[in-house]
C-alpha cells in the first residue's frame, strides 16, 4: 500500500513538472463560439493576408501580453494605397519588405475573413487559414488567453 502511494506521488510529480501554462490565441466565429485555440509557445503569432488591391502579402506581428494582443510590427511587399508608412515608431526596408514598427494593444481583434485566399494566422511557421473554420466574408474574433499543456521537453514544442 505504501509503495503504491509512493509510486503514485512520484508519477504525479513527474507529470506536474512537465505541465506549462502557455499563451493561446483564441479564434471565435461570428456567433462568439470558440472554433480554435492555438498554443503560442513563444507568445507570438502573425496575422497574414494578401492585400486586396496590390495582391501582395501583408504580415502583422503580435505578442500576447497577458490578456491583450500587442501589434509590434507590420511587414508588406508593396508600398501604396492602404499601406502604413507612418504612425509607428520606425519605418524601414528589411530584406526587400517594408517594415513599420509600433506598439498598439488590443483586447480582441474583429476580422472579416477575406475572399482573397491565404488569409489566416501563422503560428511557429505554420499557416492556419481562417477558412478551415468559417466561410469567406464571415466574421471572426481573435483574442488572447492561457492554456495548460503537457510539455514534452523539446526546445520548440508544437
Amino acid at each position: 500500500m505504501l509503495l503504491g502511494c509512493l509510486i503514485l506521488i512520484i508519477a504525479l510529480s513527474a507529470i506536474a513538472m512537465n505541465l506549462r501554462v502557455v499563451p493561446v490565441l483564441i479564434i471565435k466565429n461570428g456567433e462568439d463560439k470558440v472554433v480554435a485555440r492555438l498554443p503560442l509557445h513563444d507568445g507570438q503569432f502573425i496575422h497574414h493576408y494578401i492585400h486586396s488591391i496590390h495582391k501582395t502579402a501583408v504580415d502583422e506581428y503580435f505578442h500576447i501580453k497577458g490578456r491583450n494582443l500587442e501589434l509590434f510590427q507590420v511587414k508588406y511587399d508593396t508600398y501604396g494605397v492602404g499601406m502604413p508608412s507612418d504612425g509607428g515608431e520606425a519605418f524601414a526596408i528589411e530584406d526587400g519588405r517594408f517594415v513599420v514598427k509600433m506598439h498598439r494593444t488590443f483586447f480582441d481583434i474583429p476580422i472579416l475573413v477575406s475572399i482573397v485566399p491565404q488569409h489566416g494566422v501563422i503560428v511557429e511557421d505554420e499557416l492556419f487559414l481562417f477558412t478551415q473554420w468559417v466561410l469567406p466574408e464571415s466574421r471572426i474574433t481573435l483574442s488572447a488567453g492561457r492554456m495548460l499543456i503537457f510539455y514534452n521537453g523539446r526546445s520548440s514544442p508544437k
